[in-house]
């Protein structure tokens, strides 16, 4: 599998970026402050964006999957239980956590709390190609250390991780 930006540029209003690089299986940073352009990069990879000039090959990937900052963004159900769902998963496939009973709303979240959901969604569900954008947005120290271990633990998918916050 491969992931391959070929002179890629991407324009946004009055912004454009450039990206090249080829991306294998593993885990892959793409860091920069806020306002560089990742969030325009994880969208490119995610074919939600096309370049302006160049190209994005996608060699071997067949399913991929994209996580924005905010996962109230990503929301379709009202409860935990109609969330997990909505993904297509079995709530025995995520990581048990006892603050998200399945008769919650999930209004009743906290960010912190819907994005550790979400992405616990999004870690279920098995892709070639995973793109995370900020995803230590919104989380504590502890969950920050549990995620990166978690994203470790993977193997076999191309991940692109978009973040400001290398620490993690």
């Amino acid at each position: 599998m491969r992931l391959l930006f070929n002179d890629a540029i991407f324009s946004r209003g009055g912004f454009s970026i450039a990206a090249r690089g080829s991306y294998s299986e593993g885990i892959h940073l793409v860091s920069g402050r806020i306002g560089t352009g990742k969030t325009t990069i994880a969208r490119g990879a995610a074919g939600l964006l096309p370049p302006t000039q160049g190209f994005i090959e996608k060699d071997g990937i067949g399913t991929g999957m994209i996580s924005f900052q905010f996962p109230e963004y990503h929301v379709t159900g009202l409860t935990v239980g109609e969330e997990i769902a909505s993904w297509g998963l079995n709530p025995d496939s995520l990581p048990p956590d006892p603050l998200l009973t399945h008769e919650r709303p999930l209004t009743t979240l906290s960010r912190g709390e819907l994005k550790r959901f979400h992405l616990s969604c999004v870690l279920a569900r098995r892709s070639d190609l995973l793109i995370l954008d900020e995803p230590f947005a919104s989380l504590d120290c502890r969950e920050k250390i549990r995620l990166s271990r978690e994203i470790a633990g993977i193997s076999g998918v191309i991940i692109l991780i978009c973040t400001h916050e290398t620490r993690f």
